[in-house]
């Protein structure tokens, strides 16, 4: 099989039967690893690449149960180049793994990133059949890895696997749950560089719904041990159907826009055209009218086919532009209607996304376990008229997080835009700090605005939350 298309195998008395093919990585998989290169919020990321019907390929017996092989080569995966490795090393971490996803009840052969993984190195043994090779891989049965030399490879995937592309995504909590991976080395003397080797278990429909439901337990008490990533997930979903529908009103606005200017024109034309057709009547009864067949002569039956081929032409000219006019009004009537459909449809999507901002800032905000609960006095923040000294303040959202994962700091600006001062709930005081840069500015007191403590510009900088 080529770099990063999937095989179907199924054991037999010798394990399994792997086919590598020494060409390079197919340019599908090759953007995807480049799409893949991070950075990732919130763990492990993926991009489907196939997806698999399990009534095509998935078998009653578990010992008989279909494999899905892909292979990629060593170093477009691993952090360190696997042919550098010492003879000795049992693993090698990688940066990209192509295992299980299971997503919308269906299991899907993905690229995942943003957790680097250590696999095993696994040496290729030689057997008796040129070409051929025995590995043995944890957790699988025995491999026989077949190097071929000048064969052509498959271009498509299986039957009972499509191609497919997503978007980027989380790849969830059980992504790989059914895949094994390895990294296998080759006697020096072949010329074969690593490969790397990801072999994932085809499940049954009943495995899939089992494991789909697993990754729905997992992520709900993932979210209820951290709300606030679950609402910003929900928020930036939102959004991103916002966004979408937006895009969708610029098109239909820019078509009808487009449409509205070009109709003049064509009515335009179904009027020029339809004058010529009347033009080309008249021609005809005027010749009719004022030169009689037995005056006119032989040629008066060559003429009449001749104006009554020009009427026809012309006829047809009126209707290809009368066509041309009502296939403009139609797509006109089309787009309003999608134009005003998309606007409802905008409403309660910006409703949906509204409501999903104003509940993660709600989270954002809410009361955390203040330090005191870490060992320390707890100081409430004060009220804004109750700061003193400092000038005029305005209370601003909260941005910077407070020590020990307790919430984010209360925060006002002053000096006309030029400072910020954060609330230091431990300490009961009021942090300054230069509005253009977030440099550190000292400790104030809020009750006189006397600066109580020098400026701190290495320790203290809030650059990454202005």
């Amino acid at each position: 099989m080529a770099f990063g298309l999937p095989a179907l195998a199924t054991p037999g008395a010798e394990g399994l039967a792997l086919s590598v093919s020494g060409d390079a990585l197919s340019a599908a998989v090759a953007d995807v690893l480049a799409a893949l290169k991070g950075p990732f919020k919130f763990g492990l990321w993926g991009i489907a690449i196939y997806g698999v019907l399990p009534s095509e390929i998935a078998k009653d017996d578990p010992k008989m149960m279909s494999k899905i092989m892909t292979s990629l080569p060593a170093d477009a995966v691993t952090e360190t180049p696997a042919s550098t490795l010492p003879l000795d090393q049992a693993t090698v971490r990688v940066r990209q793994r192509v295992v299980d996803v299971v997503k919308d009840e269906r299991q899907h052969i993905a690229v995942v990133a943003g957790r680097p993984m250590s696999v095993p190195v696994v040496d290729a043994k030689p057997t008796k059949r040129p070409g051929v090779f025995s590995v043995s891989i944890p957790g699988l049965p025995s491999l026989q890895v077949n190097v071929p030399k000048g064969v052509p490879t498959a271009k498509a995937p299986p039957k009972g696997i499509v191609a497919e592309k997503g978007d980027s995504r989380p790849a969830g909590f059980t992504a790989g749950g059914n895949s094994r991976e390895a990294v296998i080395r080759f006697p020096k003397e072949t010329g074969q560089k690593p490969v790397y080797v990801s072999v994932t278990d085809v499940l049954t429909p009943a495995q899939v719904k089992q494991r789909q439901e697993e990754e729905k337990r997992r992520q709900q008490a993932w979210d209820a041990a951290h709300p606030e990533e679950g609402l910003k997930r929900d928020y930036d979903k939102a959004k991103a159907e916002l966004d979408a529908e937006d895009k969708n009103i610029a098109t239909l606005n820019s078509r009808i826009a487009s449409t509205e200017k070009a109709l003049p024109g064509a009515r335009a034309a179904v009027q020029e055209a339809d004058k010529k057709v009347k033009e080309a009547e008249a021609n005809k009864d005027d010749f009719v009218t004022y030169n009689p067949p037995h005056e006119y002569g032989s040629g008066w039956q060559d003429q009449v086919r001749y104006l009554d081929k020009d009427i026809q032409n012309q006829n047809e000219k009126l209707k290809a532009a009368q066509a041309s006019l009502n296939a403009m009004n139609e797509s006109l009537s089309r787009d309003k209607a999608a134009l005003t459909g998309a606007m409802e449809s905008r409403k309660q999507k910006e409703k949906k996304a509204k409501d999903a901002e104003n509940k993660l800032n709600e989270e954002k905000n809410k009361p955390r376990k203040g330090v005191k609960d870490y060992g320390h006095d707890y100081h409430p923040a004060p009220k804004t008229e109750e700061i003193k000294g400092l000038g005029e303040l305005k209370k601003a959202p909260k941005k910077t997080p407070k020590q020990g994962g307790g919430g984010r700091r209360d925060r006002w600006i002053g000096d006309k835009g030029r400072k910020i001062y954060e609330w230091d709930s431990q300490h009961g005081e009021l942090e300054g700090y230069r509005a253009s840069d977030g440099e550190h500015l000292g400790a104030f007191d809020p009750k006189t605005g006397k600066q109580i403590k020098g400026p701190d510009p290495k320790g203290r900088n809030i650059k990454k939350y202005l």
